[in-house]
């Protein structure tokens, strides 16, 4: 027998060597897939944590400081603006105002960095332009609708 490394022991050194290489890159894209699966599950948290105070903001404006409606005017819809106000209305209903003051008004409430949707983008251009209008919409007897207005 020579004396030295044979044939077969350096395909083993190679093969070991191998193995080594693939058990490293192994634990490197394990221990990357964990940094990013943490990032992104805080990420995750955050924006629902986000999400929800802008929840809670929407629905809790009409009782916050500096809205300046009454709670019993305000309408909310959510969706695609988060209320329709009839200003004035309880006051008229109350005997304590007229309908001549009354002013519907379209709110939506936004906090952080939110911005209006192209929608309610749409929905303010519309109303700006005089776009609007009221339609009375009748229910007969056949269960037919007639829409006037």
């Amino acid at each position: 027998m020579e004396e030295g490394f044979t044939t077969l022991t350096w395909l083993a050194v190679g093969l070991a060597v191998g193995l080594v290489l693939l058990a490293v890159v192994f634990v490197r894209i394990k221990l990357a897939h964990a940094i990013a699966l943490k990032q992104a599950r805080a990420q995750s948290v955050k924006q629902s944590a986000s999400t929800l105070r802008g929840q809670i903001a929407e629905e809790m404006a009409p009782m916050l400081p500096g809205f300046d409606f009454e709670p019993s005017d305000c309408k909310f819809l959510g969706d695609p603006v988060d209320y329709v106000i009839f200003d004035g209305l309880s006051a008229a209903r109350n005997g304590e105002g007229d309908g001549e003051s009354l002013e519907i008004v379209f709110v939506d409430v936004k906090s952080g960095n939110a911005r209006l949707s192209e929608s309610q983008r749409a929905i303010q251009d519309a109303i700006k332009a005089g776009r609007v209008r009221f339609v009375t919409a009748r229910v007969k007897g056949d269960f037919s609708v007639e829409l006037k207005g």
